[in-house]
C-alpha cells in the first residue's frame, strides 16, 4: 500500500507483493556474529526529528538500520514505505516482534503494557512523557501478562509465514529481554546507555516532543504502517552485493524513490573494512529524491557543533547528494570526515 503523503506526491498504486514474499526476495542470507542489540544505545537520535520533519520529501521511502529508533524518524517522515536492514536475522524477528505489538496496540499505553507486561494506574487520557515513563516505572512485571502477551505475538506472528520453527524460541527471548527491565531496558548493562525511559523523554533540538512514544500521533502513524505492511525488515549487509541491488531494482520497477537514509554508526565499520565503496556505490543505485536525506550517529567522543551536552553521541542530518560527492571525490578516508559540514 501507498501512504496519503504518497499519493499526494504523485505516486501511483502498483501491484503489491505480499509482505512476506517481500520479505524473502529482498533479504540476502545472514552475513553477522548473533547480537543483542535490541534497544538503540544512541540517546542523541530524537535530537535531528524536528529538522528532519521540516526537511524530508513527502512520500519518499526511508531505509534504516538497528532496532527501535527507527519508529521515530518513520512517524515524522510518514514514507510509503519504510525498509529496516541489519546483516544479522535477529534483527528481522526483532522487528517482528514490534510489528505484532503495533497491530494489537491501539494507543502508546496498550503497547507499552505488552512491551513491558505492566499496567500502570490513573494515567490520563494523552500522558506526557514523563508521565507514561513514571506510570510504567512504578508499576510491577506481571509473568502472567508476559505470557498472555506471547501468545498473542506468536499467533500473529506465525501467521505472517515469515519464521522458520527454529527462531520461534528466540523469539521469545527477545520479548522477555524487553519486558524484564521494562523503562529501565536498555542496550547494554552499562551507565553510558540511556534507558528505553530515558529515550521517550528525550526531546529534540527544538525542545520539542520526538520519541515515538512521546505523543499519541506519531504512535498512530506507525502503528498505520504497521498495520498496512509498510514497515518491512530485511537481512542486508549495506556493503553487500546482494540485498542493496535487489532494492534498487525493486525501487525502480515501482517508480518509487528513497527520501531518507539512516545508517546510525555503520559507517565506522565500512571504513574500518574497507567497503566503504561498495557501501557507497549501493547508496548510489537507488532511485532517490534530490533533496533525499542521510542520519548518521557518531558513539565516540566527538567535538562537533551538534552535539548536545550530557549526550554520549552526536546524531547530524546531512544531505545524502552531497554525501555521494563527497565520497565520490575521495574526502571521506576517515570517520571524523563523515561528520563535516559537506558529508
Amino acid at each position: 500500500m501507498i501512504s496519503a503523503r504518497g499519493r499526494e506526491s504523485g505516486l501511483a498504486a502498483q501491484p503489491t507483493t505480499s509482505f512476506p514474499e517481500l520479505i524473502r526476495s529482498l533479504s540476502e542470507p545472514e552475513t553477522g556474529p548473533h547480537a543483542d542489540n535490541l534497544l538503540t544505545n544512541e540517546d542523541s537520535f530524537p535530537r535531528v526529528i524536528g529538522d528532519l520533519e521540516r526537511r524530508v520529501t513527502s512520500g519518499g521511502l526511508y531505509l534504516g538500520v538497528g532496532p527501535d529508533q527507527n519508529f521515530s524518524y518513520i512517524a515524522r517522515c510518514a514514507p510509503a514505505r519504510s525498509f529496516v536492514l541489519d546483516f544479522r536475522r535477529r534483527n528481522l524477528r526483532l522487528h517482528l516482534l514490534h510489528k505484532a505489538l503495533f497491530m494489537l496496540s491501539e494507543t502508546r499505553v496498550d503497547y507499552l503494557t505488552r512491551l513491558t507486561a505492566r499496567q500502570p494506574r490513573d494515567l490520563p487520557d494523552q500522558p506526557t512523557p514523563s508521565q507514561l515513563v513514571e506510570a510504567f516505572a512504578t508499576a510491577p512485571f506481571e509473568e502472567r501478562l508476559l505470557e498472555r502477551t506471547r501468545l498473542e505475538v506468536f499467533g500473529l506472528i506465525r501467521a505472517l509465514g515469515v519464521l522458520d520453527e527454529s527462531e520461534w524460541d528466540d523469539l521469545a527471548r527477545i520479548q522477555a529481554r524487553l519486558a524484564g527491565p521494562g523503562m529501565n531496558a536498555k542496550f547494554l548493562a552499562m551507565p553510558i546507555y540511556p534507558t528505553l525511559g530515558e529515550l521517550i523523554q528525550t526531546p529534540d533540538s527544538d525542545g520539542c516532543p520526538a520519541h515515538l512514544l512521546a505523543q499519541e500521533s506519531s504512535y498512530r502513524t506507525v502503528r498505520d504502517a504497521q498495520r498496512n505492511d509498510q514497515v518491512l525488515p530485511l537481512v542486508a549487509n549495506l556493503a553487500g552485493s546482494v540485498a542493496l541491488p535487489r532494492l534498487a531494482d525493486w525501487f525502480q520497477s515501482q517508480r518509487l524513490k528513497v527520501s531518507v537514509v539512516y545508517v546510525s554508526d555503520v559507517e565506522f565499520f565500512l571504513l574500518r573494512a574497507g567497503t566503504l565503496d561498495a557501501y557507497v556505490a549501493n547508496l548510489e543505485r537507488l532511485p532517490r529524491h534530490e533533496n533525499a536525506l542521510i542520519i548518521r550517529t557518531s558513539t565516540r567522543e566527538l567535538d562537533h557543533p551538534d552535539r548536545i551536552p550530557g549526550d554520549s553521541s552526536t546524531t547530524v542530518l546531512r544531505s545524502l547528494p552531497a554525501f555521494l560527492d563527497a565520497a565520490r571525490a575521495g574526502r571521506i578516508t576517515r570517520p571524523d570526515d563523515l561528520f563535516t559540514p559537506d558529508a
